[in-house]
């Protein structure tokens, strides 16, 4: 008798871009969660089979910095609506406020299925009002992802969420596929103590902190008057920053805190389309040179499809146009860069083996067909992120389990799903509309 493995990927290309390469024609066996060995012609006997011909197969995708519990937003503002500033603070933050815990299950059902179908695994919500909620459906629907309480002490009196919240979460989840992290929403909504007993807490803990930092000019402004001292320089100064922190938009950094930044190991997570839209072209090209974790996120479905296909599209061309066009340098952000971006260095806030299909490490791989006319011919798959989108996703695999095969997806009941987000969309709009005035 052969060898039995659980799952067996027949004759599919492998792109891998924290390696550097594409294996053509290759199958891929998984065993106990782990990638247990790739080559041609594998002679083993497998539980579950899926075809690969036509297909390629990369890292499951990364969304680093998502917003679940926003999802209800989408379509609900207009772009000049959603631009007066500070948004977040007249409008998310009110709104996540007044969810209840039926609207936030829905919220949490609707954005993990919205994932899974585009080929993301793993995600870091940046904190809301049911985490624990958003902990189970995640668990449920067989994602990988980080969970927190939307950290805050010096903001609107209906959305308090004090450090000892957090710490109850992150020992709850303390392992498994979805864990508690720390957080800080805004240093502008929290004190000094707060943000000192997070980041004490998180150190005993040896838990991720995820935070906004450096989003917006503000923030800037209300640093230096409170501390005399830039955002990231103050984190700096007071030994807050490390590996553990997970830092999204960064989009008004100095070189010296590029360097900061870079030095201390922290992931910075650049949100394409909404630094667009809202800030402006972060320093990602010199933050890469420099060394740093530079991961993609969404910043949630309110703005766009939580695609990171269109946003490492976005991306590339947003980036090249900016800091290329000038010196007539169309090789800013490659496409292979983009999607190492977009899976291992995400990949990194969760664990070391994760992020390549590589034996031994988790099997953690999204399938992409390409048999389709927009992305045919593609004679080189590492030019994957200018043509598709999550749409093209197949086929998922998270920890070793399909969750989704030929787009049905397994773990999660989507026309349920669909059928509940309709139903409540009439009171989230009356809810929306009290909101934004």
């Amino acid at each position: 008798m052969r060898e039995e493995t659980d799952t067996l990927i027949r004759k599919i290309t492998v792109l891998d871009p924290a390696g550097s390469k594409v294996l053509r024609d290759v199958d891929v066996a998984i065993k106990d969660g782990k990638i247990s060995q790739i080559g041609s012609g594998v002679k083993l006997d497998a539980v579950e089979e899926i075809e690969g011909e036509g297909k390629i197969a990369i890292p499951g995708l990364v969304d680093a910095h998502t917003h679940v519990f926003q999802i209800f937003l989408r379509g609900a503002l207009s772009l000049r609506e959603l631009q007066a500033h500070p948004v977040w603070l007249r409008v998310l933050i009110p709104f996540e406020a007044e969810l209840t815990k039926e609207e936030a299950r829905i919220s949490a059902e609707l954005a993990c299925l919205n994932m899974i179908m585009k080929g993301v695994t793993a995600f870091a919500d940046a904190g809301g009002p049911h985490p624990e909620i958003l902990a189970q459906v995640a668990t449920e629907a067989g994602l990988r992802g980080l969970v927190t309480h939307s950290t805050m002490d010096a903001g609107p009196e209906n959305y308090r969420r004090t450090v000892q919240m957090n710490r109850q979460l992150v020992h709850k989840y303390g392992e498994g596929r979805v864990r508690g992290c720390y957080s800080i929403r805004q240093i502008m909504t929290s004190t000094d103590s707060q943000i000192d007993e997070t980041f004490r807490y998180a150190r005993e803990d040896d838990a991720p902190v995820h935070m906004h930092l450096n989003e917006e000019v503000s923030e800037i402004q209300q640093s230096l008057s409170r501390w005399g001292l830039r955002p990231v320089e103050y984190l700096h100064n007071k030994g807050y920053l490390s590996s553990k922190v997970i830092a999204a938009h960064c989009a008004f950094l100095t070189a010296q805190e590029i360097q900061q930044l870079s030095a201390s190991g922290a992931t910075v997570v650049h949100c394409p389309t909404i630094a667009m839209l809202y800030m402006n072209f972060p320093r990602i090209p010199e933050l890469l040179a420099s060394g740093a974790n530079v991961a993609i996120g969404s910043d949630g479905g309110s703005y766009r499809p939580l695609d990171l296909f269109l946003e490492m599209n976005v991306m590339i061309s947003g980036l090249t146009g900016y800091y290329g066009t000038p010196y007539h340098d169309f090789n800013i952000i490659t496409p292979q860069t983009a999607l190492r971006i977009a899976t291992y260095n995400g990949a990194r806030i969760f664990e070391d083996k994760l992020g390549r299909i590589e034996e031994g490490y988790t099997a953690d791989i999204a399938i992409i067909d390409t048999r389709k006319p927009h992305l045919t011919p593609l004679h080189d798959p590492n030019l994957l992120p200018l043509y598709a989108t999550g749409e093209d996703t197949t086929d998922l695999i998270i920890d070793g389990k399909i969750v989704m095969r030929n787009r049905q997806v397994l773990t999660l009941d989507q026309e349920k799903i669909l059928q509940e987000a309709r139903e409540a969309q009439p009171q989230i709009l009356e809810k929306i509309k009290k909101i934004a005035g």
